[in-house]
């Protein structure tokens, strides 16, 4: 009780020093917002012109909870070295592309929901995607979906917010094809790109034809072509790869392929 009362006062003393002002005149901020049946906790992320990605008194808000808490919601920044090490409120350049963790900590059973309200009317015009960090690594669009449903198990769990310019001249990959190698793995490759802003590539596998795609690899792919060999005997695999600019900002998914690891070793090509 006695370290939430002194968080809560030098919490007053940081407000006291900047005018209101200065948090209303951000170029944008963003709620994330995580409920549980009538209870939820949020925190906010942004921009500002004169921030930067460090700590910034102005802006960065330091997060108030205890274990009492039924849901916290924050981002922690222990590198910061400052008498907090998790902000409810986390500003930062306006420079693209952006990154920000943040974890959930609950005792509520069951599940949770993240939702982001105000992303079509913050940023209409940026790619958003949420990483569930540790869940699998599994990657939400955000401007597709409006909220990611998840099963706390009481421990912290941990995000990624990205958000980055839009691709509109960088067109998907062509030609994608895939075949079969040695001990099963899949090889897949697909034309080279030679626009000029071209970073890299991302592949993305799914159990079922046409959506439920996921990325596959953990860095950018430098060259047209891609191994996988996290595959299973007689289970079918459809890919698709995207174009990633200088910007960080990702092209549409290329034309699809189907592979399956036959359990005789037969290969196939489509």
């Amino acid at each position: 009780m006695y370290r939430r009362i002194c968080q809560a006062f030098l919490v007053t003393l940081i407000s006291i020093s900047f005018s209101s002002s200065a948090y209303s005149s951000s170029d944008w901020k963003l709620t994330l917002r995580v409920s549980g049946g009538e209870t939820y906790g949020y925190c906010i992320a942004g921009v500002k012109d004169g921030a930067d990605d460090g700590l910034d008194n102005a802006w960065d808000i330091p997060a108030l909870s205890d274990s009492d808490d039924d849901i916290c919601t924050y981002f922690p920044h222990p590198e910061w070295d400052h008498v907090f090490d998790t902000f409810s409120q986390d500003i930062k350049a306006p420079d693209f592309p952006k990154e920000w963790v943040f974890e959930v900590v609950s005792n509520i059973s069951g599940e949770l929901t993240i939702q982001w309200p105000d992303l079509k009317d913050i940023v209409p015009d940026k790619k958003a995607v949420l990483v569930d960090i540790d869940g699998g690594g599994q990657e939400i669009d955000m401007h597709a979906s409006s909220s990611f449903v998840f099963m706390n198990d009481g421990y912290a769990r941990r995000f990624l917010l990205k958000i980055s310019q839009k691709v509109s001249a960088l067109e998907p990959p062509e030609g994608l094809k895939g075949r079969l190698g040695q001990r099963e793995a899949v090889l897949l490759h697909w034309k080279r790109g030679y626009e000029p802003d071209l970073f890299g590539y991302n592949v993305y596998r799914s159990n079922v034809t046409g959506n439920g795609y996921q990325k596959t690899n953990y860095s950018l792919i430098t060259e047209h072509r891609y191994i996988d060999e996290q595959t299973e005997k007689g289970r079918t695999y459809y890919y698709v790869v995207t174009a990633v600019n200088t910007s960080g900002g990702e092209s549409g998914y290329s034309n699809e392929v189907k592979v399956t690891p036959k359990i005789t070793g037969k290969r196939i090509y489509k």
